[in-house]
């Protein structure tokens, strides 16, 4: 009886066995039969601008290649994504051979022939020019110069607004460069990303890019005139993915690339040749025997010391890289003051050195009144000009070097001053508000012009004390001054007793 019941539940399981395998199969076979029938759309790109975009190994890379692939996953679309070159990616789709173009900025003469979608990345048009070269600081000193553009980019377009400018098409970016170092052109105009990655690649040196842009735009998606439905799911599928954090995943991936990348690769080379030198020349040793050891091995020394050599200069130009990268990690790009993480770290180190000296410390929160109503009024790109303008008011107001400001988050800006009593702090933020005001940006949703609120905590950190506390303080007093009517400082009061 017990065999009997022993063989049932082998026969039972066997049999579950096989169900699941059917449904399995049956699964799999929806899903890629799915897959198989989804609609293809075709995106085209320029292959010369790295790191935006560019073809390794017959494959299509780069940020807006990422992007392009998480928006197909938004739309319900296979995107294809192909990287040629730049003029025959657009007449492909003027033909209808594709579907859209990636990274394009709309000008008057593009926008006859395509329909642009909402923003998709920022580009910082700027002038790359041979360092120590004095006479070009703005796009207005380009004038009687020979400056070198990409074909059929936007720097031409652009560079046809200024009177004078002798425009001259580069083949490609390290033939500019070298142009520059000959003194056959005066300057190139370029997106900073893709300048900045293209000089590291092509290691020329002596070139240094200026810090002001000539323009800032942000590209967008393009697709041939009237196709309405395409665009219109292009804008869904943008909004999507900035709202869900998407896009901001994956410019932060892509953060530092450009330039250490190339820099290791160059070190590992170099390594790597030392390492063929040095056992070729072991290999002659062998083969020539004792007599000539010696003078075999003094080259062989020489060698070494000069590949050395080559690699601590290598080593030391991958530091400096790292010290910049690292550097601007901590810079917020908009506003150009320090970042949250940066503020993070400064205020646990000034928070320790004051328990350790008794000292009394203060932090204003500072936030823009009624910002989103100024950036529905008059755009993301006002918006911007904004944040940058409060921004510079806050940074200049503060005289001492160990005091900071940095971009909190959204519109919302903190400062820290080190040394200081609530008293101070005060007289400080007053002196904010009353700068931001005397801006005089007009707010067309209120009828009003910007103004800032702000909320003021200090106190003596001890050991029983965290950052968090005067961080937390500090918000419920700018909390206090939105509620009493915004424009306004507020101190912490009563709320420091609870610390």
């Amino acid at each position: 009886m017990g065999k009997n019941k022993l063989n049932k539940n082998i026969v039972l399981f066997a049999m579950i066995l096989i169900v699941v395998f059917l449904l399995y199969q049956q699964i799999t076979y929806l899903y890629s039969d799915y897959n198989n029938n989804k609609k293809t759309l075709v995106f085209m790109g320029n292959n010369n601008i790295a790191p935006i975009i560019f073809e390794e190994n017959g494959t299509a890379k780069g940020i807006v290649v990422d992007i392009a692939k998480e928006l197909g996953k938004k739309i319900g679309y296979k995107i294809e994504i192909k990287a040629t070159e730049w003029q025959e990616a657009q007449n492909k789709v003027l033909l209808g051979e594709a579907d859209a173009l990636l990274q394009i900025n709309p000008s008057s003469e593009r926008e006859k022939l395509y329909d642009f979608s909402n923003e998709l990345l920022r580009m910082d048009f700027s002038i790359f020019k041979e360092y120590g070269n004095t006479d070009i600081y703005t796009a207005i000193d380009l004038k009687d110069k020979n400056v070198g553009v990409e074909s059929g980019g936007y720097p031409y377009y652009l560079l046809t607004e200024y009177d004078g400018i002798n425009i001259v098409t580069i083949s490609d970016w390290n033939t500019g460069f070298q142009m520059i170092k000959s003194g056959e052109l005066d300057a190139i105009v370029a997106d900073r990303w893709i300048g900045k990655y293209e000089l590291a690649q092509s290691k020329v040196e002596g070139i240094e890019v200026l810090e002001k842009p000539i323009e800032t735009q942000y590209s967008r998606i393009a697709i041939k005139k009237g196709n309405e439905e395409l665009l219109n799911l292009i804008n869904v599928g943008l909004e999507e993915l900035n709202d869900d954090g998407t896009m901001a995943d994956i410019l932060s991936d892509w953060q530092g690339k450009k330039v250490v990348y190339f820099t290791e690769e160059s070190i590992q080379r170099t390594f790597l040749y030392a390492i063929i030198i040095i056992l070729f020349l072991i290999s002659l040793i062998s083969l020539y025997g004792v007599r000539r050891f010696r003078a075999l091995n003094k080259k062989l020394e020489l060698d070494v010391m000069e590949r050395t050599q080559e690699l601590n200069n290598a080593n030391e130009k991958l530091k400096k890289t790292n010290e910049d990268l690292e550097r601007i990690s901590m810079i917020d790009p908009l506003t150009n003051i320090s970042n949250r993480r940066y503020f993070d770290s400064f205020l646990q180190k000034v928070w320790e050195s004051s328990i350790r000296e008794n000292l009394p410390l203060s932090l204003i929160m500072v936030d823009i009144d009624n910002f989103k109503m100024y950036n529905d009024s008059y755009g993301h790109l006002a918006g911007d000009r904004c944040l940058r303008n409060v921004a510079d008011v806050i940074k200049n107001t503060l005289k001492r070097s160990g005091d900071i400001v940095a971009r909190f988050g959204g519109e919302e800006f903190v400062v820290l001053l080190s040394n200081t009593t609530e008293d101070g702090a005060m007289v400080v933020a007053e002196d904010i508000r009353a700068k931001t005001e005397n801006l005089g940006m007009k707010n067309e949703g209120l009828a009003t012009i910007i103004t800032i609120s702000l909320g003021v905590a200090s106190v003596v950190p001890d050991e029983s004390m965290y950052p968090e506390n005067i961080i937390n303080a500090a918000d419920q007093a700018l909390y206090q001054a939105k509620k009493d009517g915004r424009n306004r400082v507020e101190r912490v009061d009563l709320l420091m007793k609870n610390l």
